[in-house]
């Protein structure tokens, strides 16, 4: 009974056990962004800030292929990240909403302004949103937005799709 016992173990134990791994093929990741904005001659893109007392919004574009074909099922995570961040302080207004509607009974447009929407606590806010997902055609798309108190600084935008990394500098002009 005891051979038998050590004759299963010993014939598990060598079964078991393989010093050959098989690597399994890297996929071939095709990734660029496009900041939509003019590029001097360094490769730097410039935005010009329009908005001096809000966030000031532009979109930042791209497109992904995975092995040579757009990623469908499941879609690509890219992560964004961002130099440059700024602070929502407790009591500052978030929005302001206003709503406008006929009014039924006077046969009147009515607008009128909701109360503001104020922050309850203090946060850290990135200047650009964090993460999306490839679209069917393969286009990837997140969003900017910095203050202009940041006016004069090089905002630098990171992509990355596991182990492939783009970046954008922006000048915020």
């Amino acid at each position: 009974m005891k051979a038998l016992t050590l004759l299963c173990t010993l014939t598990l134990f060598l079964l078991g056990c393989s010093k050959d791994e098989i690597p399994l093929p890297a996929d071939v990741i095709e990734m660029n962004i496009d900041t939509r904005l003019p590029i001097d001659g360094n490769g730097y893109s410039h935005f010009r800030m329009y908005s001096q007392t809000s966030q000031n919004i532009h979109r930042i574009s791209g497109s992904i292929k995975v092995n040579g074909v757009i990623p469908t099922e499941p879609r690509e995570k890219i992560d964004w990240k961002s130099s440059h961040y700024w602070i929502l302080r407790e009591g500052d207004t978030v929005a302001t909403i206003t709503k406008t509607y006929l009014n039924y009974f006077t046969g009147q447009w009515m607008v009128v302004t909701l109360p503001p929407l104020v922050s309850s606590v203090n946060s850290l806010v990135p200047t650009v949103n964090p993460v999306c997902y490839n679209s069917e055609d393969g286009t990837i798309n997140t969003i900017i937005a910095p203050l202009y108190n940041m006016k004069g600084d090089t905002l630098v935008v990171t992509a990355k799709l596991r182990n492939v990394t783009k970046i954008a500098k922006i000048v915020l002009d």
